[in-house]
């Protein structure tokens, strides 16, 4: 089971938004080559479900997802040592979270991501022995 813990009082909600705003390195402006027609050059948009999901809009889920955790697919966990804990389901919300982990935007926010076979939340490896 996947879990994804607040290890800080509360979310760096702009260190995160900093963080994916970044490009990757090695990575090129993103559609760049996607000017539609009506601005002079270029081909039109590839419409936006053939796109990649902007790491942006994953940062945006994650805040609603905090504030509504059931509707988003997160199960808040109540008695553990974090601040805060929940456990995501296996569909959506778990791809979305390990792409903001993959990117660093997850820590950036103060969040880890657990996947199973970790640690347990709220315990110290020395205690989990």
């Amino acid at each position: 089971m996947a879990l994804l813990e607040l290890v800080g009082p509360k979310p760096d909600w702009m260190n995160a938004l900093g963080v994916a705003l970044a490009l990757p390195p090695g990575v090129s402006e993103r559609r760049a080559d996607e000017v539609g027609p009506a601005l002079g050059a270029g081909e039109p948009s590839a419409p936006a479900e053939e796109r990649p999901r902007r790491i942006s809009d994953d940062l945006v889920w994650l805040r609603q997802a905090l504030e509504e955790p059931v509707e988003h697919g997160l199960r808040p966990l109540e008695e553990t040592a974090a601040v805060g804990a929940w456990e995501p389901d296996q569909k959506g919300p778990l791809g979305r979270l390990c792409r903001l982990r993959d990117r660093g935007v997850l820590d950036a926010a103060g969040f880890l991501l657990h996947e199973p076979g970790e640690a347990q939340v709220g315990v110290s490896p020395r205690d989990a022995a």
